[in-house]
């Protein structure tokens, strides 16, 4: 592989031309990074309901879809699972009129197999979309399922300014 190669060039450079002291300290410092890189960017849990454009169902893929959110209420009723749209608002709008994308409303897709659920992994640019229109205090993330340490890192997206959004996430997702 093209890395490991790499890897061994910087290393002999190392070896050849540093004490083995600083060699050492190369390795602590490489070892530091990696756990500082680890830490970073956390486990993403699968986000229930997302659909099988993910094989694993995580929103960590793609540079947008990164926000696990909830959008209906699937509680069984009479065993039945009622896939209900989420209100989001006072004015009982969803997630679908919110961001204007009614005309492309997958909720039967959230509640069906592969990944039955309530939630989808939805862009950055919509969560700071619905952040702007409800508040922060009115938006159903799945903190465990979105990728919290990469949205902290954007700042727009699809036109949007994320600094109200990186806010919500952070007072909502604050681990």
């Amino acid at each position: 592989q093209w890395y490991q190669r790499r890897v061994r060039g910087v290393l002999n450079y190392y070896t050849n031309y540093y004490y083995k002291s600083n060699l050492r300290m190369f390795y602590s410092l490489c070892g530091m990074l990696l756990v500082v890189v680890a830490v970073q960017s956390g486990e993403v849990e699968h986000c229930p309901g997302e659909g099988p454009r993910y094989e694993d169902f995580k929103c960590n893929h793609d540079r947008t879809h990164r926000v696990c959110a909830r959008l209906v209420d699937n509680t069984p009723v009479n065993t039945q699972p009622s896939c209900q749209e989420l209100s989001w608002s006072e004015d009982d709008r969803t997630f679908w009129q919110i961001t204007n994308q009614e005309q492309w409303n997958w909720k039967d897709r959230i509640c069906s197999e592969p990944n039955p659920g309530d939630s989808w992994c939805i862009c950055m640019w919509a969560t700071a979309n619905l952040i702007a229109e409800v508040g922060c205090d009115n938006v159903h993330i799945r903190c465990n399922s979105t990728d919290v340490a990469y949205v902290k890192q954007q700042y727009h997206d699809g036109g949007w300014n994320l600094n109200e959004a990186n806010q919500c996430i952070e007072k909502k997702c604050p681990n």
